[in-house]
């Protein structure tokens, strides 16, 4: 009976034949039959389109478009081959103007000496505040210039930083460095930015140097109002105290550190602080080329000496640095502050 169930069950699943042996009675032999193999060629199908337009490839590899944006131009087309042009961009845009977008922070030209650099600046309407060495060779030097539109510009409360501009006589790259008033402008001014003014004061830069171009080093326009390094880090308006009290402009104007004090029309003072040997070591170590920002500015009013915030006002002059450089001179922000509050000791 058992026998009978089991082959049941196998008949179930596999089309079988069941042989008795003769010779015992006992033994079932099950021929399965062999598994059948798949055919070796498939046909091929071909489809004929009426339409030549509606035939489908039978390619499906991935293929990348080869249209590129409007006005796109190469890593070569936009800053040369080498030299000069491989740290420059070039635009049909005005130098130092937004362009797509974007805007420089410096306009970079042939190297010149102090005096041809003094005279070209006078030539374009501004007066020579300060030269100030920044390195032990006296070779790295900064040219301080202002004139009354950038200190009426500057005369509004907490603006006063942007009452000088800076010429960088820089022989380690062969060139000048000087900050772009259009760049500086819409950082310090805020909701106070009028683009008119600031144009106006590059122009006269743009048509007295007319080899520069733009350097690089670029940020957003519309993002500079409101710029950090990252997320945590400081603002504009997030100016550091390093002195309070009477008689400061006083105190500052005695200090031999003391680069420059410059009076604006709304009774506000700036003055450029030379900095010390720790604090001074950071264009060594994340380039010279905008070493500019020195001397360190300082804003006198109402009773307080106020700076930008290191981490600021250095992520802003060197808008290329990435979080790497940054830690090579973590101590220096610190290094700053107190180099400033010291002239007012």
């Amino acid at each position: 009976m058992k026998r009978v169930l089991l082959l049941s069950s196998i008949s179930l699943f596999l089309p079988i034949s069941i042989l008795a042996d003769s010779n015992n009675s006992n033994v079932v032999k099950i021929n399965i039959p062999e598994v059948p193999k798949a055919t070796k060629a498939i046909p091929k199908v071909e489809v004929h389109y009426s339409n030549p337009q509606e035939q489908v490839s039978s390619d499906r590899t991935i293929k990348f478009s080869k249209r590129v944006p409007p006005n796109y131009l190469t890593s070569e087309e936009r800053y040369g081959k080498g030299g000069v042009g491989a740290s420059l961009s070039h635009s049909k845009v005005m130098v130092g103007d937004v362009d797509k977008g974007r805007i420089s922070a410096y306009l970079r030209a042939d190297l010149i000496d102090v005096e041809k650099a003094k005279s070209k600046l006078k030539n374009a309407g501004f007066e020579i505040v300060a030269v100030t060495p920044l390195d032990e060779s006296g070779e790295l030097i900064s040219i301080v210039f202002t004139n009354d539109t950038l200190k009426k510009m500057a005369s509004k409360k907490k603006r006063g930083y942007l009452a000088t501009m800076r010429l960088l006589i820089d022989p380690e790259n062969k060139q000048i460095s000087i900050t772009n008033p259009l760049y500086l402008a819409k950082a310090f001014l805020q909701n106070e930015f009028k683009e008119d003014e600031a144009k106006k004061l590059l122009r006269a830069l743009v048509n007295e140097f007319k080899s520069a171009k733009n350097s690089l080093d670029k940020l957003k326009f519309q993002a500079l109002p409101n710029y950090n390094f990252m997320k945590g880090m400081p603002h504009f308006s997030d100016q550091v105290v390093v002195a309070s009290g009477k008689d400061l402009k006083s105190k500052a104007s005695k200090n031999k550190n003391v680069a420059f004090v410059l009076d604006l029309p709304n009774k506000s003072t700036l003055i450029g602080v030379k900095l010390g040997k720790n604090a001074n070591s950071f264009p060594q170590k994340i380039g010279t080329n905008n070493a500019g920002m020195l001397p360190y500015p300082v804003l006198i009013e109402d009773g307080e000496a106020k700076i930008l915030d290191p981490k600021y006002y250095l992520s802003l002059m060197y808008p290329e640095l990435k979080i790497e450089g940054f830690m090579t001179i973590a101590m220096v922000p610190r290094a700053i502050k107190e180099d400033c509050k010291k002239v007012f000791k």
